[in-house]
């Protein structure tokens, strides 16, 4: 990182709490050195990569950079807006920023991924069409958490490739430009779970239904009777079949149906399972009755569907 200028001694900042942001975490700072101009953060062409350990005081960026903080608790003050940043929060940022990262514990890490505005575009752009004309217009900013598994594994991926930049002047298989396209790649992976984050905070279905959905992608949950699957939500009867008709517009009854012979339909593709026993680890305790249902799905019987399938 290289600042063109110092910046004057930092006087005593008066703080209030922002009300509009108050719910993420958030607090406008203001003081007397706020309109001091910050220094300009200017970057080789070709860095991609840097760690940090040190606090950075205010500053401009000339390249868009994700931060993702891996030590530490942080305050990481963004356009005088400060959030509270833990290990594994990331912030996308670039010109429109000004950006200070002060200490509250140490030690300390961070690390900045730099891109182009080309490449943010592009990034972006393969997710959502106004999302960085959003960004570049100050209109929102770009932070989520990772879960410790992903925040793990993008680590070790730019420690790689790290490592390769390294090696350029010798490894005529690789050159930076390699190395770039990978890298935008991972920006690609974060900002997809930036955004699978903001959908899942849309509040289009009650927490509980999403929760009852997701354990009923598992055999041993869909193929319980209907009323222990209601007693798995603590709502009544009426409440849960009012929301799954409401919401995925079937009864439970027929989503639990659909869910059970689609899994029948992967037996008979992939194991030798006799139909009876088939019939039994989907739920079902008639095999007339399991025959008729899987016809009227498949428009054939359970035999004849495994024979296509095997054709």
């Amino acid at each position: 990182m290289v600042f063109t200028r110092s910046l004057p001694k930092v006087g005593i900042y008066r703080i209030k709490q922002d009300l509009a942001a108050r719910s993420f975490g958030r607090i406008l700072i203001q003081g007397e050195n706020m309109n001091a101009k910050p220094d300009i953060m200017r970057l080789n062409k070709d860095v991609f990569y840097k760690k940090y350990s040190t606090p950075n005081k205010p500053h401009n960026h000339t390249k868009w950079e994700l931060v993702i903080f891996e030590k530490g608790e942080t305050d990481n003050v963004v356009n005088n807006v400060k959030y509270d940043a833990i290990a594994g929060d990331a912030f996308l940022l670039g010109p429109p920023h000004k950006h200070e990262i002060v200490f509250r514990s140490t030690p300390h890490l961070h690390r900045d991924m730099y891109f182009t505005e080309e490449e943010v575009k592009e990034a972006c752009d393969s997710l959502s069409p106004t999302l960085f004309s959003e960004i570049a217009a100050g209109e929102i900013l770009v932070t989520f958490h990772l879960p410790s598994a992903t925040h793990k594994a993008v680590i070790e991926q730019e420690e790689h490739l790290e490592a390769l930049s390294f090696t350029l002047q010798n490894n005529k298989h690789v050159c930076i430009e390699d190395i770039k396209r990978i890298n935008l790649s991972v920006l690609k992976f974060l900002l997809g779970i930036y955004e699978t984050q903001k959908l899942l905070k849309v509040p289009t279905y009650p927490a509980w239904l999403i929760k009852i959905i997701q354990l009923l992608y598992l055999p041993e949950n869909f193929t319980k009777p209907a009323n222990e699957i209601i007693a798995m939500t603590y709502y009544s009867h009426a409440t849960v079949s009012k929301a799954f008709r409401q919401y995925l517009g079937v009864t439970l009854a027929d989503y639990l149906v659909n869910l059970r012979l689609e899994h029948a339909a992967e037996l008979l593709r992939n194991t030798s399972y006799t139909v009876l026993h088939i019939c039994s680890l989907c739920g079902y305790d008639s095999l007339s009755y399991f025959i008729k249902q899987f016809r009227k799905k498949y428009g054939a019987t359970p035999h004849k569907f495994r024979k296509l399938a095997e054709q």
